[in-house]
């Protein structure tokens, strides 16, 4: 009977990798497109959080080299981080098998908070000179991420505070607002006469006119304030007199006697606005395009990547962590174009 020969088996061997560990990481691996990208980047601005006594802390540039790509893996916990830069061999020559703990990569993250929109911007240009990512259109579109703690709010994007921003920067906004598909589905030959939007208003001399031809004269205004600190101003007009008005029951169902109203005249405008862009040709080609841009980032997002819920507390460190995903995502993406374009 022929002797069986096994290949030699010694997991305690003094050298177990090859004197060069990149040997068993292709070319074209991401890790190598996220190494020369980040390469690449100016990092001079975090340069000011290092002291120059002491001992010699981690060059950034590995540390955000090993963040970015634990982000591409959907590795978002900073105590993995630290064990795949001891277990994974991409990690390993990554970071040139410098060994940070999950103390250290947390404060890094923390300390560059301020800085890495800077670090997105230089990336998002990269992939704009080299034809991967088009800047003439910018598509905005709504999802949610559940916070680490408090409840969902959602204060939409077609709002004054948004419409205001984007007019006086210039911005040719395609922004949809509330109750808009609604409109267009109703039938125009069926209008609610009662309905505050199909109000007569003389814009001249400020005033409102009922479905029975009475004046809703100008009352009072009411300021209010949205978490961001924007004020806004609501007007109220209040017909003279609704006492025996036939019409009462279908007008209003308050158990006020006049029947009062209050209108944001500013985001009516731009209401407006908005609705002759969004039904325009260009507005419908838009409007189609922007279902298919950013509705599948989200579920690549939420569902390929995991990325379901924020795990800081506090706007600024929740800014910071989306940022370092958003870059991770974008070189992701790229790694996928190049290969595709191969």
């Amino acid at each position: 009977m022929a002797k069986i020969h096994f290949r030699s088996y010694n997991p305690n061997q003094i050298f177990l990798f090859p004197q060069r560990i990149d040997e068993n990481i292709p070319s074209d691996d991401p890790v190598r497109i996220l190494n020369a990208m980040v390469d690449t980047l100016n990092l001079s601005s975090f340069h000011k959080f290092y002291k120059e006594q002491g001992r010699s802390p981690y060059h950034p540039r590995m540390m955000l080299k090993a963040v970015l790509y634990a982000y591409m893996n959907n590795i978002y916990s900073c105590r993995k981080i630290e064990k795949s830069l001891l277990r994974d061999i991409h990690f390993i020559w990554l970071a040139g098998y410098e060994k940070p703990d999950y103390r250290t990569i947390n404060r890094f993250r923390n300390r560059v908070k301020d800085e890495i929109n800077g670090i997105f911007t230089q990336i998002v240009l990269i992939l704009a000179s080299k034809g991967f990512i088009s800047l003439d259109v910018e598509y905005v579109d709504g999802t949610r991420i559940e916070s680490k703690a408090n409840r969902y709010t959602f204060s939409g994007y077609g709002s004054e505070e948004n419409y205001r921003f984007m007019d006086e920067n210039g911005i040719e906004a395609y922004v949809k607002y509330n109750f808009f598909h609604k409109e267009q589905r109703a039938d125009k030959n069926v209008t609610n006469p009662f309905k505050q939007e199909n109000l007569y208003y003389n814009k001249e001399k400020d005033y409102y006119v009922c479905p029975m031809g009475q004046h809703m004269e100008r009352k009072g205004v009411r300021h209010s304030k949205t978490e961001s600190g924007y004020i806004t101003k609501s007007v109220a007009y209040r017909a003279a007199r609704c006492e025996g008005c036939p019409l009462r029951c279908m007008c209003f169902s308050s158990k006020s006697q006049r029947r009062t109203i209050e209108v944001n005249h500013r985001l009516k405008e731009y209401k407006q606005k908005a609705r002759e862009r969004l039904t325009s040709e260009k507005g419908i080609k838009h409007r189609g395009q922007r279902c298919i841009e950013p509705e599948a980032v989200f579920g690549q997002i939420k569902y390929d990547m995991g990325y379901k819920r924020f795990r800081h507390f506090g706007k600024d460190k929740v800014t910071m962590d989306f940022a370092f995903f958003a870059i991770a995502f974008n070189i992701k993406k790229c790694v996928l174009k190049s290969r595709i374009r191969r």
